[in-house]
């Protein structure tokens, strides 16, 4: 990686590398990332970064149950984005643009302060579960098929 990056930051990539950087972003979801130069700062910053986010959230989202830590947010997002990193501030102020631009997914609080991203069918599966297991005097895991 830190080869890569010198690389590209010495402007003398030949073009046949820079298609395989750019292969390689696309392949987990992130073709062209989001930076401040590209972007500007602030809000349209943060909304630009929610929007790429939520494309890359899309699978890890839904194996992890439709609820992912913004600390495992902000890991995988990183590690999507290779060299360009970005602050865990810019990465919850992008989750918090999330549901007001419906993006099918929105930052949530609990009462303990822990901050997750959860998918806007989470809680239909919650209360699904929460409706099995009050119907069944036992319940075992194959009854939540």
């Amino acid at each position: 990686a830190e080869r890569i990056a010198q690389r590209l930051s010495d402007k003398k990539t030949e073009g046949d590398e820079t298609v395989e950087l750019k292969s390689h972003l696309l392949s987990i979801g992130i073709s062209n990332p989001v930076t401040r130069e590209t972007h500007g700062t602030g809000t349209s910053y943060h909304k630009s970064l929610g929007s790429e986010l939520a494309h890359m959230l899309q699978g890890p989202l839904k194996e992890a149950g439709g609820v992912m830590s913004v600390s495992e947010v902000y890991c995988r997002y990183n590690r999507a984005r290779g060299i360009q990193l970005v602050s865990p501030e810019d990465v919850v102020n992008a989750c918090k643009t999330l549901n007001v631009q419906n993006h099918g997914m929105e930052l949530k609080k609990f009462s303990s302060g822990i901050l997750v991203v959860e998918g806007q069918h989470f809680q239909q599966i919650m209360d699904a579960l929460l409706t099995t297991i009050r119907d069944n005097t036992c319940c075992t895991a194959f009854s939540f098929k």
